[in-house]
């Protein structure tokens, strides 16, 4: 029998990884340091993309080689996907290119054995149980992805729900099934395309249930999604809004990483704009994640007196700042403290009417995780930082008048009857829940906020996207925060350290005037002394709930559990096989 993957299976595995990669938002140096393709054309190949990864399946002899072909498919489409963690690393952490290239590969690695567990586990099932691809490798490929936003502190980045962030109509399925449900239905279009093929190939019947599934499949989505855009819209143009200031500084990392030797520079990059924000009527004006240069206690109680804040008269402000208080263990050396990556919610007179500390952490960056002691040793010393622990819905007082504008571009009125759940919001609260960077990634943080009182209207996602570089990683990202909007039927405002800021509106469109990233790396920007921006962008506050938010992952948890069972089942065949 044959056991080895031949060289055909191999160049089909590689060609399915890479054109599933270009479904993704990507932007390539050597090529442009803008996205390649902002309009999304190129989400319609994640439609037949996994195509050659599936025909070369067809060549697998044994579980071994199904394995081993989805795993070189997953390095292929991670490594492209991705490849712009190895700038992160070098220019944001200062890790030589060669530990850099050595950690981005254990991490591709890692996210790769996904591609490998879900396309061996189908060919055990089809193999054992003889059950169609379509059948089993959706709920397969959501189980697989699921486990990869939970495992090891998670890390979802490229789940194929996020190369439909730009076809609206499509995206709009998460506001009922999250990101995993439009993985699933891109897969099972990918399995009615093989088969298909397949039966061309092998001269068989056309496969008309399989086909006829998968069109169903997607024309009841389009059912959903274009009802689901028009309604979402008119509930926009109904809803009262907050005129929000997204200050965008600028500021390539080299500077930030020294950020107390130029804090003047970057807070003069800063508060000119804040107060240009408010002089134009800015309601709220927000600063990215870390901006203010200099660390402050947790419970600090008014900016008034803090260097080189800005007098404001009437607007409020989110500033991002980084809090240390000593460390209250008896063991600690002198100097010890712990460290959170937070947000305060200023009042005018800059007092702090609230404070968030970031939820989710990245691991490596902000911390070393416990299970991993050896590390401690070889990276460089981060300071002990702490996750935030209960989520902190920032709220302050609605402006004297929030007038429902006439129809924008931020906001097209349609007449539809909408399929969220919504209730009346308070006139006299504007309510914010913000996603510190790392945190907009997770969807389950997302849904945690919606339950939270009082209900959040907006969603802030305050970020640094410096250490991305000229790369695919703010953009990706951008398309990640899209689906977080439609999933939880809120808009958000994304204050970005060097871009792109934007704002997002509940149907994940992105509002006109987002500003694109700025100069993040002195070798490759156009113009280094690009002077820093400002969006103001009127901002819809929609209150209830989408059924995502409402049910959760039930759909995952679904798939995962049909999943588990029909891989266990494959199993148990085998094992009966060989006991007769």
């Amino acid at each position: 029998m044959k056991r080895r993957l031949d060289g055909r299976a191999l160049v089909l595995a590689i060609a399915s990884g890479l054109a599933m990669a270009l479904a993704l938002p990507l932007a390539i140096p050597w090529i442009s340091l803008r996205e390649l393709d902002p309009a999304g054309h190129l989400e319609w190949i994640a439609w037949v993309a996994l195509v050659p990864a599936l025909l070369a399946l067809d060549r697998a002899r044994s579980l071994r080689a199904a394995l081993g072909l989805g795993l070189v498919a997953g390095l292929a489409y991670f490594y492209a996907a991705i490849w712009w963690v190895n700038h992160a690393m070098t220019s944001f952490g200062g890790v030589p290119f060669a530990g850099a290239l050595a950690a981005l590969s254990l991490l591709v690695l890692y996210m790769a054995v996904h591609w490998a567990l879900a396309l061996g586990a189908a060919w055990l099932v089809r193999d054992r149980l003889g059950w169609p691809l379509a059948l089993h490798l959706p709920p397969i490929w959501v189980a697989t992805e699921w486990l990869r936003n939970v495992l090891f502190s998670g890390f979802p980045w490229a789940n194929l729900g996020y190369t439909q962030a730009r076809h609206l109509p499509v995206a709009q399925l998460a506001a009922v099934l999250g990101v995993y449900g439009i993985a699933a239905l891109v897969v099972l279009v990918n399995a009615a395309v093989h088969a298909v093929v397949r039966a061309r190939l092998d001269r068989a019947p056309f496969p008309r249930r399989t086909v006829a599934a998968a069109a169903l499949a997607v024309a009841s989505t389009l059912a959903y999604g274009y009802p689901h855009l028009a309604a979402t819209r008119a509930r926009m143009a109904a809803a009262p809004r907050l005129r929000v200031g997204l200050v965008q500084g600028n500021i390539d990392q080299s500077v930030k990483n020294h950020r107390l030797e130029n804090a003047d520079f970057i807070l003069g990059r800063f508060v000119p704009l804040t107060l240009e924000a408010e002089r134009r009527g800015a309601d709220l004006v927000a600063w990215p994640e870390a901006t203010y240069p200099w660390s402050v206690p947790p419970r600090l109680r008014s900016f008034a007196d803090a260097p080189g804040m800005p007098r404001l008269e009437r607007a409020h402000l989110l500033v991002g700042a980084s809090t240390w208080q000593a460390s209250r263990d008896a063991k600690a050396r002198r100097g010890d403290g712990i460290a959170s990556n937070s947000v305060f919610l200023l009042s005018p007179a800059l007092d702090v009417l609230g404070r968030y500390a970031k939820h989710h952490l990245v691991p490596f960056g902000e911390y070393v995780p416990d299970w991993l002691p050896l590390v401690r040793e070889v990276v460089p010393v981060i300071g002990k930082q702490v996750p935030g622990g209960e989520l902190a819905v920032l709220s302050f007082p609605a402006p004297a008048a929030t007038p429902t504008p006439t129809p924008t571009a931020t906001a097209t009125p349609t007449a539809a009857a909408t399929t969220t759940t919504t209730t009346t919001s308070d006139p006299d609260l504007v309510s914010l829940a913000p996603l510190i960077c790392f945190d907009a990634i997770f969807p389950e943080i997302t849904r945690a906020f919606a339950r939270e009182a009082p209900e959040p209207e907006i969603l802030l996602n305050p970020t640094n996207d410096a250490w991305y570089g000229y790369s695919s990683g703010p953009y990706q990202f951008l398309a990640i925060v899209r689906l977080r909007a439609i999933e939880s039927g809120k808009a958000v405002a994304r204050p970005a350290f060097s871009g792109v800021t934007a704002v997002i509106l509940p149907t994940g469109e992105v509002a006109p005037g987002a500003l694109p990233v700025g100069p993040v790396d002195p070798d490759l920007a156009p113009d280094p002394d690009e002077p820093p921006r400002l969006l103001l962008a009127e901002v819809p506050r929609l209150r209830g709930q989408t059924l995502y938010t409402r049910f959760g992952d039930l759909f995952a948890a679904g798939a995962s559990a049909f999943a588990i069972a029909a891989t266990g089942a494959a199993l148990l065949r085998r094992r009966r096989l060989q006991g007769n």
